[in-house]
């Protein structure tokens, strides 16, 4: 249940701070003066979408923060768990933060969020029922996900395997589909891979291959330059009489007869040594290469058509060889996820029709079980509707199937929820007859059912009495208590009789503080609590007639809670 709320900074709140408590609270007031701002705010805590909007105007930032206390039997705290999110005390303490900047800040147990995350805890803390919830009544296609909200927890694993089912029984469909719509494509698409791959693979190109024949093809291309080259080096640095290595030595050996006399002379020495043996290893190493130096006509010729060769690979598969050969091998992996054999397409019909075989045997199952479920609930919310005053009013459910070709994740059932409002009349689609305050009612009588075994703490009624007045006001009243038995309620009402039957009632005003609209919410003790249903039956102007009438409301208000109980 919620405990306590606290806004700051949200639209014409100002501060706000209210400590709730079990069973039934009205939240009562004109129109406008922030009721159901309380209800945003409280829906931003549970995953509601946020705005920049709602930042009361003046300030940076609204804050809103809550703390719930859950039931230890919750599912909520397997999500927790999932999380990393401690919750040793059975109590949640969630705050959100928005700045207008758009910056939206999520904590749980000061433990930072993301929204989905919000909204996966705040589903099982809060319901909020108001215009939205008659919008989902309105809609024929969510019929049947309400019919099912209904069912047993058998029904809800056979829903849950058949889904299973029809999750892979879709995606072999896709694939087939896929096959057939491209298989054309598909095999020009191998037939240019396998002719890639091959243009590639025979080439049997190496990394860095083209740079290593191109240096090879300038040596044999400048063979006689080269060679020319090396023999007059050779003979310049070793031939007897002139060459530069014995020249050098003799020099050497002048110098070394003298290098003792003077250290000047020793470097001298020293240094025309060093460059006479690196001389003599020049001319070695000179020496050898004229001994391998060799001109092959016919290798030039295949180092130049195979230079003609990666460079048409080049041109067709990369600027560089490294680049080729990295395309050869995503082809060589595209060709591996694609290249499917002859019998795919027949073998995945045979699997798609053997499943939908085990569809249709499931979701007639499924059926079977929703119609048991349409006629329980069809009883349950005639009861009901006869205690909301709509006693001639009959509740149905219609069902249609779907072509067995055509199955939905739900199975082979269309559902739309019928109405007849009077006698003689025949049953009509529910969006097509019903009125505001039929619709309410109507509402009411699904929630009462179902309160008992729903898994949030805390349900919101957002004016759902709207359209109703006088006996109707009072069964609406009764209905909400009876649910609060289950359930914290917090309801927002304007009808006296709603009002009169709550536990606690809250009072929400708006004034005028330095220039600036702010609301403002009291807890009203026994006299206040007349003076605001005395307003709320008078309007404008409050008698001592209508105070006594409030008060007696209230006396017969805790009659009927006696009753209910």
């Amino acid at each position: 249940m919620l405990k306590k709320l606290i806004i700051n900074n949200f639209a014409i709140i100002n501060k706000l701070q209210i400590d709730f408590h079990h069973g039934m609270t009205a939240l009562t007031g004109e129109t406008g003066a922030g009721k159901s701002i309380i209800i945003d705010a409280l829906g931003l805590l549970v995953g509601s979408r946020s705005s920049v909007d709602f930042i009361r105007t003046g300030q940076e930032q609204l804050k809103v923060q809550g703390l719930f206390e859950v039931k230890s039997s919750s599912p909520l705290f397997a999500i927790l768990d999932e999380y990393g999110i401690n919750h040793e005390d059975n109590q949640l303490i969630i705050k959100r933060e928005i700045n207008r900047k758009g910056r939206n800040v999520c904590r749980i147990n000061n433990e930072l969020v993301k929204t989905n995350v919000l909204r996966q805890v705040g589903k099982f803390l809060v319901e909020i029922h108001g215009q939205n919830q008659q919008q989902e009544l309105l809609d024929e296609d969510n019929h049947i996900n309400i019919l099912d909200r209904f069912s047993d927890d058998d029904f809800q694993k056979d829903l849950l395997d058949y889904q299973n089912i029809f999750s892979d029984y879709q995606d072999k469909r896709s694939r087939l589909r896929t096959i057939q719509k491209n298989s054309q494509n598909l095999v020009q698409r191998i037939d240019m891979l396998k002719f890639q791959i091959e243009d590639i693979d025979s080439a049997k190109v190496e990394a860095g291959e083209d740079d290593k024949l191109e240096d090879e093809k300038n040596q044999l291309s400048n063979f006689e330059k080269i060679s020319s080259a090396l023999q007059e080096s050779y003979r310049g640095l070793s031939e007897n009489n002139v060459g530069v290595v014995d020249a050098l030595g003799n020099v050497r050996d002048q110098l070394e007869d003298i290098m003792d006399y003077d250290d000047s002379y020793k470097e001298l020495y020293d240094s025309v040594n060093g460059a006479y043996y690196q001389l003599q290893d020049n001319a070695a190493t000179i020496a050898d290469q004229l001994e391998n130096l060799d001109f092959d006509e016919n290798r030039l010729d295949n180092i130049q058509k195979r230079l003609i060769t990666l460079d048409n690979l080049k041109k067709k598969y990369g600027p560089t060889l490294d680049e080729v050969i990295e395309f050869g091998k995503k082809a060589h992996q595209e060709l591996s996820e694609i290249d499917i054999d002859d019998d795919t397409e027949v073998n995945l019909e045979k699997e798609i029709q053997q499943l939908q075989t085990k569809l249709l045997d499931l979701a007639k199952d499924l059926s079977k079980k929703r119609h048991k479920t349409a006629t329980s609930l069809e009883k349950s919310i005639n009861h009901q509707l006869k205690d909301l005053y709509m006693p001639n009013a009959k509740f149905g459910v219609s069902f249609s199937s779907l072509d067995d070709n055509n199955l939905s994740d739900k199975g082979i059932d269309q559902i739309r929820f019928d109405l007849k409002t009077n006698l003689g009349e025949d049953f009509k689609p529910l969006v097509k007859v019903a009125s505001g305050g039929e619709l309410s009612r109507v509402i009411l009588a699904f929630e009462a059912i179902i309160a008992a075994k729903m898994n949030v703490e805390t349900i919101v009624f957002d004016e759902i009495d709207t359209g109703v007045s006088g006996r109707v006001a009072q069964a609406i009243g009764d209905k909400i208590y009876k649910v609060s038995q289950f359930l914290q309620v917090l309801c927002i009402t304007h009808l006296p009789q709603v009002a009169a039957m709550s536990d606690i009632q809250f009072e929400i005003k708006k004034e005028t503080v330095k220039d600036k609209t702010e609301t403002q919410v009291s807890l009203l003790d026994d006299l206040q609590r007349i003076e605001a249903i005395s307003l709320m039956l008078a309007g404008t102007k409050v008698t001592d007639l209508t105070r006594e009438h409030a008060k007696e409301l209230l006396e017969l208000a805790q009659g009927e809670q006696k009753r209910l109980d």
